[in-house]
């Protein structure tokens, strides 16, 4: 039976090591977040997609890492995970959260609050929805969501207004209606990078920032310019408590891989791989094979 070292320092060398050896897929999502996969289907998968280690990181909830395991069996490695939000200069980034165990008290606390305030916008969202015209209320997005300490939000908004006849996918609902600056958006609470590092950290757990690239860090006029700023923005990060950069994001072209990679080393930061597979076809990435190599 393959496990995880108990360490903090011992899971960061086992990440950064499985990544560059390839053949795995530490970004993962379920219907305990915003996927189409239950837990156990998405365990399967990576079984069947022949990986060497996955992690579900589900956005703040846990309630899947055990399905999950149990479903992948014991000749995978498993890595208990959650993605979650922050700010940094205004601007909202992910952090993933890779723990030793599959029970994380330390945390629980933490995502309690979170999920207050999931409800708290939900609420809020469906009521400018339903002045919009959309008939939807609290029972029908249940609905969609997960069972227990899953994660509803503006993804199973938009499943309902694609099942019900609104739009033609998640997608045009987001850019009509859901997206920030549109008719229903609510913004919600966020914490500081460190704040969320923090809670990782008291957890004995790894703190890994999630797809840079998707927020136009590896975007600007020229390369020299565009990897100033890049290592800028990641120094700053690590000083709040980052231990690790998802370098090869199963949406990030070759170009910005090899950019994160360069500066994440530099920085003497882990380096990570995660496709973000989110179990259905939409502009999300599918899931990494065995085979995938990142370097």
């Amino acid at each position: 039976m393959l496990k995880i070292p108990q360490s903090p320092g011992d899971l960061a060398l086992l990440l950064d090591r499985l990544t560059l050896a390839g053949g795995v897929d530490l970004h993962l999502h379920s219907t305990c977040s915003d996927g189409a996969k239950t837990p156990q289907e998405v365990g399967r998968a990576a079984v069947e997609h022949g990986l060497r280690a996955f992690a579900l990181t589900d956005h703040d909830t846990m309630a899947g890492v055990v399905d999950a395991k149990e479903a992948a069996g014991d000749d995978i490695l498993f890595f208990p995970g959650i993605e979650f939000s922050a700010v940094d200069c205004g601007e909202e980034v992910h952090i993933l959260g890779y723990f030793p165990q599959l029970h994380v008290p330390e945390v629980e606390a933490y995502l309690e609050e979170r999920r207050r305030d999931r409800r708290d916008r939900n609420d809020r969202m469906l009521d400018k929805l339903r002045a919009l015209g959309y008939p939807i209320n609290k029972k029908a997005l249940a609905a969609y969501g997960g069972k227990g300490n899953a994660s509803i939000g503006r993804v199973h908004m938009a499943l309902w207004l694609v099942d019900h006849g609104e739009f033609n996918s998640v997608p045009d609902a987001f850019r009509a209606l859901l997206s920030e600056g549109k008719p229903a958006y609510i913004a919600r609470p966020r914490h500081l990078i460190s704040e969320v590092t923090d809670v990782i950290k008291k957890a004995r757990g790894v703190a890994v920032l999630a797809h840079p690239a998707q927020y136009g860090w590896c975007r600007f006029p020229d390369y020299a310019s565009t990897r100033t700023r890049l290592r800028e923005r990641l120094l700053q990060c690590k000083k709040a408590g980052i231990d690790g950069v998802e370098c090869f994001h199963g949406e990030a072209s070759e170009e910005e891989r090899r950019l994160l990679f360069d500066v994440t080393t530099e920085l003497g930061l882990l380096r990570t791989a995660g496709s973000d597979d989110h179990g259905r076809i939409d502009t999300h990435a599918p899931m990494f094979f065995g085979t995938t190599k990142f370097i």
